[in-house]
């Protein structure tokens, strides 16, 4: 009997190592499960020069651990994984533009378009001209009680300069005007809206800010820069509501 159960020892021994090698992988694997599995969507990387799509992204404690098809993402899912379906929908690492105006998307698809080509189709200051009167329908204009347009670029215009209060002045002088420059740095207003926010000759120049002024020095022209123009551009841009004209009261 003795003889015959030595006779199985090694393969008593084997099976035991083997067992014990799998529990040990086991514990091994269980220090890369991920906490959070993203799948089923466009995973942009940003990794090269190209566009470097993957199937599926694993996250490890806030730490991006895995990236691939979702067969090989999916070996790190645990019992406590989080599981979200991107259903399509693009993913990217993080903005990468680090100077991205997000706030003027809403109002640039709402405003007249003031771009040049191949945006727009603003080459000259007749061109604004035209753009905002087809744009100030009384429809439009009761949005914000404002006619404003977006993304003209001087140096893109014919004239090679900034509108002025009187070349918006020829769109109305019944209605506040005012456009912004494609950096969001400068804005240009008609008579009325110089009016409504109180610009005027004896108005000095704020603190980071410029009221330029026709030759004679003291009459605002209508091109205010920096801080002179970005205190009054959420007057243009901002919807009419009940809860913000009572702001404005």
């Amino acid at each position: 009997m003795t003889v015959k159960l030595l006779k199985y020892l090694p393969l008593v021994f084997a099976f035991t190592l083997v067992v014990n090698c799998k529990h040990e992988a086991k514990k091994t694997d269980s220090k890369n499960v991920a906490t959070t599995i993203f799948y089923n969507g466009d995973i942009v990387t940003m990794e090269g020069d190209t566009a470097n799509y993957v199937e599926a992204i694993a996250i490890k404690d806030g730490v991006i651990s895995k990236v691939g098809t979702e067969n090989e993402v999916m070996t790190f899912k645990g019992d406590a994984t989080t599981l979200i379906d991107l259903e399509g929908k693009t993913m990217f690492p993080g903005f990468i533009d680090a100077h991205a105006h997000f706030f003027g998307f809403g109002p640039q698809a709402s405003g007249a378009n003031l771009l040049p080509p191949p945006d727009g189709g603003i080459q000259s200051i007749d061109d604004l001209i035209s753009e905002l009167s087809s744009w100030a329908t009384p429809e439009n204009i009761q949005l914000t009680g404002w006619i404003y347009g977006l993304g003209f670029d001087d140096s893109q215009l014919a004239e090679k300069r900034f509108p002025t209060k009187a070349d918006l002045d020829k769109v109305s002088a019944e209605h506040p005007i005012l456009i912004l420059h494609i950096s969001a740095h400068f804005c240009v207003m008609n008579s009325k809206a110089l009016e409504l926010v109180g610009i005027t000759k004896d108005t000095p120049n704020p603190e980071g800010g410029i009221i330029r002024r026709m030759p004679n020095g003291k009459e605002p022209n209508g091109v205010l820069e920096e801080m002179a123009a970005i205190p009054y551009i959420a007057k243009a841009i901002t919807p009419k509501t009940p809860e913000n004209l009572a702001k404005q009261a």
